[in-house]
């Protein structure tokens, strides 16, 4: 087995363990470190009304891109969502009710996050409240000045978008992209941070494994390690989990030499993720905000009509949202508690955690999703 493919089939994948206990020490306090041990024992414990809150916050500045890429709802304009750019003021909104109680701000989610001239003024009230801050970007837009924005605004974590070593390769996903465009910021980024003496923001280029750059692998570890990028990571591919067609997009963009589980039925590569044995994290963790102000139960979930919730159209804040009836329901899904008024929404068809065996009778109805 190669190097890549343990990469790859490191369980879960999503996990940047250094990074997340980074953050953990620098911006933890007492009252963030008992709420986040108070929310793992719930957790543990399978509690569906929660005393503690959400320690991680996944808020989208926009979710508009500028590249197509086809295994993206947003690349192939099947979002399900009207697409907008959030305010800094909507954003404050959100941010400062759980603030107290955040180590990280993931700040993107289904868009190119940098679109919005905004995104740097978000950082930098988060890092100003003491909550580390990451990002994930295509840079393909990114110009000289959005380059020391970058640097200014107190950006800890910069995760960069690029699957290639070419552009015959990065193209054929990435459509629309310019590899050179986004090599050469990725590199000015590093440039300059290192020119200022700063260690922030650190640098991580994420390289997709697919058919058409499975190998170009050995190539860009090369690359970068010459240029001094902080982290190479190699992920596998993924795809929205409603999109139909499925097989026909896993024959042609899954690699062929390069393998992680084969699911036996659909014939698509898996990695660890589906019918986890443990409650789902994300209804304990984190919570997830759209552009929009929709609320989603995780960031696998996209589509406006799965919302928990919309806070720019309710008088719920987001502490009270957390433990909701739909919240709760959501959680009681994992446990032997039955709710007498539950509300159906998207996680009652969910696969990726297993639910509890009391829960099998939910999935032989449709799911309704709240909207409320």
């Amino acid at each position: 087995m190669s190097v890549v493919e343990r990469f790859l089939k490191k369980i879960p994948q999503y996990t940047r363990n250094s990074r997340h206990l980074r953050s953990v020490i620098q911006h933890g306090s007492i009252s963030k470190w008992s709420n986040l041990v108070r929310a793992e024992l719930e957790r543990k414990r399978r509690c569906i009304e929660l005393k503690s809150f959400p320690y991680i916050l996944i808020i989208d500045p926009c979710n508009y891109c500028n590249l197509r890429c086809p295994l993206c709802p947003t690349g192939v304009k099947d979002l399900g969502r009207e697409q907008s750019m959030m305010s800094f003021e909507s954003f404050k909104k959100y941010f400062d009710p759980l603030s107290p109680y955040l180590f990280e701000a993931y700040m993107h989610n289904w868009g190119e996050s940098l679109l919005n001239k905004d995104s740097y003024k978000m950082i930098e009230y988060a890092s100003n409240k003491n909550v580390g801050t990451n990002l994930s970007s295509n840079l393909a837009t990114l110009n000289s000045e959005g380059i020391d924005n970058l640097l200014d605004c107190g950006l800890e974590y910069l995760v960069v978008s690029l699957d290639g070593t070419s552009q015959e390769a990065y193209g054929q996903y990435r459509v629309r992209g310019s590899y050179e465009r986004v090599m050469h910021n990725m590199s000015e980024i590093i440039r300059r941070r290192n020119l200022r003496g700063q260690k922030i923001p650190v640098v991580e280029w994420q390289f997709i494994v697919m058919k058409q750059n499975e190998h170009q692998v050995s190539d860009a570890q090369k690359i970068a390690d010459k240029m001094g990028v902080d982290v190479m990571r190699f992920i596998p591919v993924g795809m929205p989990y409603d999109f139909k067609n499925r097989k026909e997009l896993a024959d042609k963009w899954f690699p062929e030499k390069v393998k992680g589980k084969v699911e036996s039925t659909h014939e698509e590569q898996k990695y660890g993720q589906d019918s986890r044995p443990s409650p789902c994290f994300y209804l304990y963790r984190s919570m997830v905000v759209n552009a929009d102000g929709g609320v989603s139960p995780c960031c696998e979930v996209y589509r406006e009509k799965n919302d928990f919730v919309n806070l720019n159209s309710s008088e719920i804040n987001v502490r009270q949202l957390w433990n909701s009836p739909v919240y709760q329901s959501a959680r009681s899904l994992f446990s032997s508690k039955v709710l007498e008024d539950h509300v159906r929404s998207v996680c009652d068809g969910c696969d990726i955690f297993l639910q509890h065996p009391s829960k099998n009778s939910y999935k032989e109805f449709p799911v309704i999703v709240n909207k409320k």
